[in-house]
């Protein structure tokens, strides 16, 4: 499933106050209720602005735009947004999603009130550009945005839908390699390894035993009963605890809710026998006492309060959803309950491919101009500056001089920062390097590893900065696998065309989908939850029965031909 970023997608910050993890994506659709606006050329969108008109020069004066955010530390009175402002003349005003995201955006489009700028993901992409909520971007884009086409040249046209138009922005990748801050997603609590003499922990056998073996000597923590296994089942990261597990422990790149064979064949993964066998795993975890009792109606934020006490053994959860948390334990000092973020899999010789990057990257956080914005050309100019060499170095480094050095004419991180980062888990935001996400990086970042005009790196994560920030519990876990960052733990890097959850969803299988979602969210306590072998097996042909009655044959069938069409698309735009 896709994180929202859930990024996902995905970071902003240096080994402590590294550029952590976000979430990825695509967007598509027809006009319906918005201006036609005429396709460019793939000539066009290589040459960048050659052949139109040269942009406007930028408008300074002051403004003020609101935008989307459920993230409820973002400030815009920082070092780094005022170099926005003096560069752009644009504020933004942080509109605060409180609880579900998805309801607020349905609320907004019944209204007809929403922001300036609308962030979203894919599926509600669409929905706003048919009800008119959103404008094409198409002609802003060729009249002010030539960093926009410039940072993503051959992958420009990836941004168009079928019709050739342009409802969102996100980030775009250029990096040649790994990101040194990767990380596996399943994580176990460093006294748990330690304590079990640092043992190969590469299935969920080999899990099992060392969470058991550490709650039987210690059933609490801090005064608070251990959790073996953490989970969160209230909300919409249910997708994340509940299916993701079973992509990476298959070693399969994430399509989301779906997995796709070498053939392009698509299939829901929630009904897959892998499925199975991680609820049979999970209900092994409930039925000892090992998987959080009140993982069901527990969502992400009150997972994260469990995993900030120290009590939480082992889970699946991408760094974003734990870095918070991990940071508030290193400030209580409290290291030994930190984790190492690692991969697990169903069998140890699984031929891992889950490392995978695409080329683009919005996912749940595709920046959007909603059709009561005044002036939009100042919104596109804006994030036109954040395509810029310059931005990029602002947003992703930081002040010359305050947050990186030069030396010997290369950027490096100034110390201070680091340190800073590691006293206070919220100076990233402090500093202005938090934004609301686009993909996977902060801001509209190209990509660790990626290098600008001048030669040198687009952000500061290299692997030495990286283990710069591991505190001595850190380094003493790694140096016991033999590693030197988390990274080390993941197959080599692999780029694919694009991910599954990127993509407009079809609009045949709407009613479909939403059976299997309620059925799934309905049917997995019941499953996970069996008493015994016998229960289990009948809850689990009870919902494969419920499935298949919800219209699974046809979802799968429908998403196969969109992906087939969107590779078909890819290579052809490639080629073009």
């Amino acid at each position: 499933m896709k994180a929202v970023k859930k990024r996902t997608g995905l970071a902003a910050g240096l080994a402590v106050v590294m550029m952590s993890t976000w979430i990825a994506g695509c967007s598509g659709g027809n006009n319906n209720g918005a201006a036609e606006t005429p396709a460019k050329t793939n000539n066009e969108a290589e040459k960048g602005n050659n052949g139109s008109a040269e942009p406007a020069k930028p408008d300074l004066a002051p403004v003020t735009y609101s935008i989307n955010t459920a993230d409820d530390k973002l400030i815009w009175d920082t070092p780094i947004n005022a170099k926005i402002t003096e560069k752009t003349g644009v504020t933004l005003k942080y509109d605060l999603t409180v609880g579900d995201q998805f309801q607020r955006w349905d609320l907004w489009l019944a209204s007809n009130d929403y922001p300036d700028i609308v962030v979203l993901d894919a599926k509600y992409t669409l929905r706003y550009k048919e009800a008119g909520a959103i404008i094409p971007l198409n002609d802003l884009i060729d009249q002010y945005g030539p960093n926009i086409k410039k940072k993503f040249g051959k992958y420009f046209n990836l941004l168009k839908d079928e019709n050739g138009d342009i409802y969102s922005l996100y980030s775009v990748k250029m990096a040649q390699e790994a990101p040194a801050d990767t990380k596996g997603s399943f994580i176990v609590q460093y006294d748990v390894l330690k304590e079990a003499g640092y043992p190969e922990v590469k299935t969920f056998d080999q899990l099992y035993n060392v969470i058991k073996a550490y709650k039987d000597k210690h059933p609490q923590i801090d005064g608070k009963d251990t959790i073996g296994y953490g989970a969160y089942m209230n909300g919409w990261t249910m997708k994340i605890a509940f299916n993701n597990p079973v992509i990476w422990a298959k070693g399969l790149a994430d399509h989301g809710n779906y997995t796709i064979d070498e053939g392009g064949s698509v299939r829901y993964n929630p009904v897959s026998e892998d499925t199975k066998t991680y609820y049979k795993y999970l209900n092994k975890l409930y039925n000892e006492g090992l998987l959080d009792k009140e993982a069901f109606s527990l969502d992400d934020k009150g997972f994260q309060a469990k995993v900030a006490q120290g009590r939480v053994l082992a889970a699946y959860a991408p760094g974003w959803l734990v870095d918070e948390a991990e940071k508030a334990l290193r400030a209580a000092g409290q290291t030994q309950r930190a984790y190492a973020h690692i991969p697990i899999y169903f069998d140890a010789a699984t031929v891992d491919r889950s490392n995978a990057i695409t080329p683009t990257s919005g996912g749940n956080f595709q920046w959007t101009i909603s059709s009561k914005a005044k002036n939009p050309e100042r919104i596109i100019q804006f994030i036109d500056y954040l395509f810029s060499d310059e931005a990029q170095v602002l947003t992703q480094w930081g002040i010359e001089g305050e947050d990186f050095l030069i030396e010997n004419g290369k950027r490096v991180m100034n110390p201070e920062r680091l340190e800073k980062g590691k006293a206070d888990p919220d100076y990233d935001y402090k500093r202005g390097f938090k934004s609301v996400g686009t993909g996977d990086f902060y801001w509209f970042g190209v990509g660790h590893g990626a290098k600008l005009e001048d030669g040198d790196y687009a952000t500061p994560l290299t692997k030495e900065v990286v283990k710069q920030g591991y505190d001595e519990a850190t380094k003493e876990v790694l140096k016991a696998y033999g590693k030197e960052v988390w990274a080390d733990f993941l197959p080599p890097v692999e780029y694919v065309p694009g991910f599954l959850w990127q993509l407009s969803p079809p609009e045949s299988t709407k009613v479909e989908e939403q059976k299997m979602d309620d059925t799934w969210r309905k049917s997995i306590p019941d499953i996970i939850m069996s008493k015994n072998e016998a229960q289990f097996e009948s809850a689990w042909n009870g919902y494969i029965e419920d499935m298949n009655k919800a219209g699974v044959e046809k979802a799968n069938a429908a998403y196969t031909e969109l992906w087939k069409a969107f590779i078909e698309k890819y290579e052809k735009s490639l080629g073009q």
